[in-house]
């Protein structure tokens, strides 16, 4: 009896403490003080994965910041919410009809928006992702890893997702370029541009379809054109074949149940 007993308590604190919340307060870095609360390795990417596409973790985090995780706390919680100042994101755990578990918001979205097809309105593509192209200034055949969209000269430029810019700046045979990233996989490169939009800065966060700059043919360039890149991995992908990521949701059917959950989870905080 005293060995049920005990074997019954030993059960219930682990239960209990498998779901039991853990707060990370930000004092140095999410690293550092993610393990200094016991937080696995897994866990700490995961976080950096979901909100690497609405955080800068490099300058966006401050003293006093905290990550709440709710529920199982090992790679997979139940709920994960930034707290800065007045500022608040929080996902939420489901699993679709798939069987993937991914993390949404409120309105039962994942954080990653669609991808754009094509960053602006072109009149044709004047060059194609190529490993051997001929190059028309240096006259010699070279790798030609982006696409070249022939466009008439201002002609506004958009950001393919939301991101980050992470360097604006006149860059050599690129000229006016701008790198932004898209979470912790993907960066696009918009090169050759007559001049950058206004507020375009780095570290500034952007929207899909925000316009960033306008096309030109600064750097070294024949004629009014943008240099478009993917990169994914840090590895140049083609922008027309790649299977881009799209936003997911969560089911219609499973919405209303999502959010009642996502609420009651909120007013336990």
């Amino acid at each position: 009896m005293r060995k049920s007993l005990l074997f019954l308590a030993t059960a219930l604190f682990f239960s209990a403490n498998a779901l039991a919340d853990v707060t990370i307060n930000i004092t140095r870095s999410l690293n550092y003080d993610a393990q200094k609360s016991r937080v696995s390795y897994k866990t700490i990417n995961n976080i950096v994965r979901i909100f690497s596409w609405k955080i800068d973790f490099n300058k966006d985090l401050r003293k006093g910041d905290k990550f709440i995780l709710v529920g199982n706390h090992g790679s997979a919680p139940k709920a994960i919410i930034y707290i800065s100042g007045k500022k608040r994101i929080a996902v939420f755990s489901y699993i679709d009809k798939r069987g993937q578990l991914g993390y949404y918001d409120i309105n039962g979205k994942t954080l990653y928006s669609s991808f754009l097809r094509a960053p602006l309105k072109y009149k044709r593509i004047s060059s194609k992702f190529q490993y051997r192209r001929y190059h028309p200034i240096l006259k010699t055949y070279r790798p030609h890893r982006a696409v070249d969209y022939a466009a008439n000269h201002g002609t506004p430029v958009r950001t393919v997702a939301n991101g980050i810019i992470k360097r604006r700046e006149y860059i050599g045979a690129l000229g006016n370029a701008i790198y932004i990233s898209h979470g912790t996989n993907y960066v696009t490169v918009y090169a050759h541009l007559s001049k950058f939009a206004y507020g375009i800065r780095v570290g500034s966060k952007v929207k899909k379809g925000k316009v960033i700059g306008f096309v030109g043919s600064t750097g070294r360039s024949t004629g009014a054109h943008l240099h478009y890149e993917l990169h994914y991995k840090n590895k140049r992908r083609n922008p027309l074949t790649w299977h881009l990521p799209k936003q997911k949701k969560v089911a219609k059917s499973d919405l209303k149940r999502f959010q009642n959950r996502a609420r009651a989870i909120l007013r336990n905080l």
